[in-house]
């Protein structure tokens, strides 16, 4: 049997017995009424300058021990390479993954980097690495790609997310072959830079944007990454652990 992307396949089944379970004999016919949907309207009035977003993004950012750092365009390139190399230097970070994206390759952070002795590994494709031996080529991480060994060599990961809720400093990433996951998710720190008119308000303002357009589900990004500020993973007895499931330390520079 075969499926197309985005069908859905016993849907009527599955509903079915899910009604039996509750003790009812068929599924109802008619879908509930749903009055409301989404954020009550009064939520979804509340309108903020760019000014105001930046501000609350930062309230929210920092209360999570992350660092922000607000930048005039005219002066990002300078700015953001000079804090770029301090954070490196601070943290003693040698290797630096960072995603194909224009943005940041326009800021030229690979030459700053360059200049003090920090290796970037830009997430493209890449040819595998010389002189690996027969025995390396049967390990687990000799079956990963170049591309995923050289990035989980990387401290710290260099993104630029589609969104920023200012509401929750979350940003949101969707993944595509230039912009892996991975550099998010598998180095100890996340350096995340973006521009002030990407800053939304509200969560449901970034999805609206997101899925705009889209009629299916091969139309969407294989993921969408929602970070809000450093990893934070604890246990049944509460005991609270940072950096376990992604990077520990987070930085946010901002462009207005």
């Amino acid at each position: 049997m075969s499926i197309n992307p985005g069908q859905i396949h016993g849907r009527d089944a599955f509903i079915a017995n899910i009604s039996s379970r509750l003790g009812r004999q068929a599924p109802s016919s008619t879908p509930p009424e749903r009055p409301f949907r989404g954020a009550p309207d009064f939520y979804k009035q509340i309108e903020r300058t760019t000014d105001e977003k930046i501000e609350l993004f930062i309230q929210n950012w920092t209360a999570l021990t992350g660092k922000v750092l607000v930048v005039e365009e005219a002066e990002a390139k300078e700015s953001i390479g000079a804090w770029l190399k301090e954070v490196a230097a601070e943290l003693g970070v040698t290797h630096v993954s960072r995603w194909e994206h224009d943005g940041l390759i326009g800021l030229g952070l690979d030459e700053v980097l360059a200049e003090a002795g920090v290796e970037v590994v830009p997430w493209k494709a890449t040819d595998a690495a010389d002189g690996e031996t027969a025995a390396d080529a049967s390990s687990n991480w000799a079956k990963r790609s170049e591309l995923l060994k050289r990035t989980e060599r990387c401290q710290l990961g260099i993104i630029w997310p589609d969104y920023a809720v200012a509401n929750t400093s979350t940003l949101m990433l969707q993944c595509s072959p230039q912009r892996g996951r991975s550099v998010s998710l598998l180095t100890d720190i996340l350096f995340a830079v973006f521009r002030a008119d990407q800053l939304v308000t509200r969560m449901g303002e970034g999805f609206s944007s997101i899925t705009q357009g889209k009629s299916d589900g091969s139309h969407y990004a294989s993921s969408l990454n929602l970070i809000t500020g450093p990893s934070r993973s604890a246990d049944i007895e509460n005991d609270l652990t940072i950096g376990i499931h992604g990077p520990g330390k987070v930085y946010a520079v901002i462009i207005k």
